[in-house]
Parts: structure tokens; C-alpha cells; sequence
């Protein structure tokens, strides 16, 4: 009887460590598989970034390209209002012509959104446009001040020009 429980004991004791030893290799592939997952979603999120990148970068995306030229010469406002849209685009200055150009390439399927973006663009141009500089207000001011100084003494002079008048009869 003792040698029969002695026997289930050991029984126990190693089919507990195949157990542990099976769950524990489980694990280990788990773990290893997850962790080769995770850096490849990694990898494919690196590849492909997102907004303004250079040329180089959008040309690796596989994709096709088209390209625009913008009007002004203003990148820095094209910039911003292509962000908020999140639109992939890449901006080359053209330092051959004398009024500096820059060239805006972006992926062919971002078409429609940045005929949207070059729209916010052009409003934002054409206000821009219609607004006076400070300096030129501040132009415009100190004119209208030295024309009613000017006014002014030429109307002390008129009242000057009276009292003598009155004066001298």
C-alpha cells in the first residue's frame, strides 16, 4: 500500500511538471509571436508617414504622384491649411526662376482633398489681398494728419488775414 501511494505521488509530482513545463513553453511562443507582430505593425506605420515629407519619401510609398504650382510663392499658408486637411505632400523650391516657385508634389488619390485644400488656400489668399498692411494704414494716416495740419494753417492764416483786414479800417 505504501509503495502504490509513493507511486501516485511521483505520478502527480511529473505530469504536474509536464503541465508547467507545456504551459510555460505556450507562453514563451506566445509572447515571441506577439512581440514579431508588434514589430512589424511597427515597421509598416514607419514607412509610410503622413502630412509634408520630402519627395524621396512620397515617391516610396509606392503610389503615383501629381504636381501643382503654387501661386504666390506662400508654402508656409499652403502648409497649414494641408495639415488640417492631413493630406501627403512633399514641396520643392524651384530656385531656377527669378520669382522664386515652389512646386507641390502629393499622391494621386489626394486629389479631390487637395483641390478642397488649394480652395481654403486661394479664400485665404484673396482675404489676405483685400487686407491694408499696417504700414500702409499707418501711411495713409500720417497723410490725412499732415493734410489737416496743412488745412489748419492755411485757415489760421485766412483769420489772421481778417483781424487785419478788420483792423486796418
Amino acid at each position: 500500500m505504501q509503495d502504490e501511494v509513493g507511486n501516485k505521488t511521483v505520478n502527480l509530482a511529473v505530469s504536474s511538471t509536464k503541465t508547467t513545463a507545456r504551459t510555460l513553453i505556450r507562453a514563451i511562443r506566445w509572447y515571441l509571436l506577439h512581440h514579431n507582430q508588434k514589430k512589424i505593425r511597427e515597421e509598416m506605420h514607419k514607412n509610410f508617414k503622413e502630412g509634408k515629407q520630402s519627395v524621396k519619401d512620397l515617391l516610396k510609398a509606392g503610389v503615383s504622384t501629381d504636381k501643382i504650382e503654387l501661386p504666390d510663392g506662400s508654402a508656409r499658408r499652403f502648409c497649414k491649411t494641408a495639415k488640417k486637411l492631413g493630406v501627403d505632400y512633399a514641396i520643392r523650391k524651384d530656385k531656377t526662376s527669378k520669382p522664386t516657385r515652389y512646386m507641390v508634389f502629393f499622391k494621386a488619390k489626394d486629389t479631390e482633398v487637395l483641390s478642397q485644400v488649394i480652395k481654403e488656400f486661394e479664400a485665404k489668399n484673396n482675404e489676405k489681398q483685400k487686407k491694408q498692411s499696417v504700414r500702409e494704414q499707418l501711411r495713409a494716416e500720417k497723410q490725412k494728419a499732415k493734410e489737416k495740419k496743412a488745412k489748419s494753417k492755411t485757415k489760421a492764416k485766412k483769420v489772421k488775414k481778417r483781424k487785419e483786414r478788420m483792423t486796418g479800417r
